[in-house]
């Protein structure tokens, strides 16, 4: 009977499932890999946390010049000065400061590095605001509106910055992890952002940066909070139970109210960008008809039903055909309504199709006016053209006319131009296309002795005066 018994308990091992007896293996080396608790360094990272909590001398300086840097950053939009100003930020020293107090039960370093924070935050929206009055950009730029809609991934980020940044800060061995955290979470920009907003009434970028300001700030205190109670960092204050239960119940509170609207915001922003893709694929695949084109598609989510509109031009499309692509839209995207405006035979739809084309229309009608316009700006230039080759061919420079007439009486008319083909002149020399000539015709009294004693004195004196030796000279 004791044989049996020892048989069946020697057998239990066997019988338990392979997962259990992975893990039983697994454990104690999984155990020795994620250790932190003898690499911690209490006492020099709670010395470490409390020289940055305050702001004052060269802290306060530095945080005024971060500001500057991250608001030019923001307002021109560039990442890399963006990223300059947050690794040169000293914000995570109060957020720490925060979450030190909470875990140690340190009243006095909770209230200096709450104060310490708000200190800071202040002085970083107006001194942001005090840049955006006077900068002479006031579009907001990409990285402006990226701190405006803060949802849950930011909670996820600022979480998960703030674990590393305690455990990095709490080692013997100290490593560069706090520059990251600082880029990763953001501290700086968001309240820059806020300033901004500040700055030029646009109460969202207020509203948007400085609540992704707090749940940042919140996230990080609350992971030193929760690394610094696991390490078994000393307690500087034993409260009693009831009121350590109030404690959390009021911070869990607070969490809360400044979690969930990012869990919301989140929600909506990626069911609207799972509906923006399955209306952008239905439109691809199913909105076509031979003869039409899509012109305009616009999604309205103002009212209490979002809309999409789509405009077509072309060869009119049947009832029936939009009434199938309706119901098919439908059950792909339900609670989101199909409106077609098409061209002016659906008179139903014109109004609308004006107002939605408007500027694709006056865009088109501006360019054929365009090319209009540099049609007959073409042909005025080209009738000018030619008007002043008339002219210059049957004109001589000014004043040469008149010193003709007077130095030679004989001579009744005298013409010039350029020679419009290649051709041989009246003594035989060919007179290659573009060549000046000047044709002189003599009063019908004047001789042929008269006419050839002064032909070679009148043509030497026009090459003369016009500088032109390959000068033809014609005589009528």
């Amino acid at each position: 009977m004791e044989l049996k018994d020892a048989k069946e308990g020697a057998s239990e091992p066997d019988q338990q499932p392979l997962w259990q007896r992975i893990f039983a293996i697994l454990k104690p080396r999984l155990a020795e890999r994620f250790r932190i608790l003898d690499v911690a360094d209490p006492q020099q990272t709670i010395d470490g946390i409390k020289r940055d909590v305050e702001f004052r001398g060269f802290n306060l300086w530095i945080l005024v010049f971060s500001i500057f840097i991250c608001a030019i950053g923001l307002n021109v939009d560039s990442t890399a000065v963006v990223i300059g100003a947050m690794l040169i930020s000293p914000l995570m020293g109060p957020i720490m400061g925060i979450g030190l107090g909470v875990g140690v039960q340190d009243g006095a370093t909770f209230r200096t590095s709450l104060s310490s924070l708000a200190v800071a935050a202040g002085i970083a929206i107006l001194t942001s605001a005090l840049y955006f009055m006077v900068s002479p950009i006031h579009e907001a730029s990409s990285e402006l509106l990226a701190r405006t809609h803060p949802n849950f991934l930011d909670v996820m980020v600022a979480l998960f910055g703030g674990l590393a940044g305690i455990m990095a800060g709490s080692r013997k061995e100290k490593s560069n992890v706090i520059p990251g955290v600082a880029i990763a979470t953001a501290l700086m920009p968001p309240l820059c952002t806020a300033g901004y907003g500040l700055a030029n009434g646009e109460w969202n970028f207020l509203i948007g940066g400085f609540y992704l300001f707090l749940i940042n700030s919140m996230l990080i205190a609350t992971a030193t909070a929760l690394v610094i109670r696991y390490l078994r960092f000393p307690v500087v204050q034993l409260v009693d139970t009831a009121t350590e239960l109030k404690v959390k119940r009021w911070f869990t509170i607070l969490l809360l109210a400044l979690v969930v609207p990012s869990g919301y915001i989140f929600y909506t922003t990626v069911t609207t960008s799972i509906e923006d893709g399955r209306i952008s694929a239905f439109v691809a695949d199913r909105v076509n008809y031979p003869g039409t084109e899509i012109v305009g598609q616009t999604i309205e989510r103002e009212g209490e039903v979002p809309k999409l509109n789509i405009v077509l031009l072309g060869e009119f499309v049947p009832e029936p055909t939009i009434v199938q692509w309706r119901e098919d839209f439908s059950r792909l995207v339900p609670g989101v309504a199909f409106n077609v405006v098409q061209n002016s035979r659906d008179d139903a739809g014109l109004a609308e199709l004006e107002r939605m084309v408007d500027l694709y229309a006056q865009g088109r009608e501006e360019l054929s006016g365009k090319d209009r316009e540099i049609a007959d700006l073409r042909a005025e230039i080209k009738a000018l053209e030619e008007a002043t080759a008339r002219s210059m061919r049957n004109a001589l420079p000014s004043g040469l006319a008149e010193e003709i007439f007077v130095q030679y009486p004989d001579v009744e008319v005298v013409e010039w131009g350029h020679i419009e083909d290649a051709r041989r002149d009246s003594t035989g020399l060919f007179r290659l296309a573009g060549a000046p000539y000047v044709a002189v015709s003599w009063c019908q009294d004047v001789d042929s002795a008269t006419r050839a004693t002064q032909s070679n004195v009148i043509e030497s004196f026009l090459r003369l005066r016009l500088d032109a030796p390959a000068l033809s000279v014609v005589y009528h």
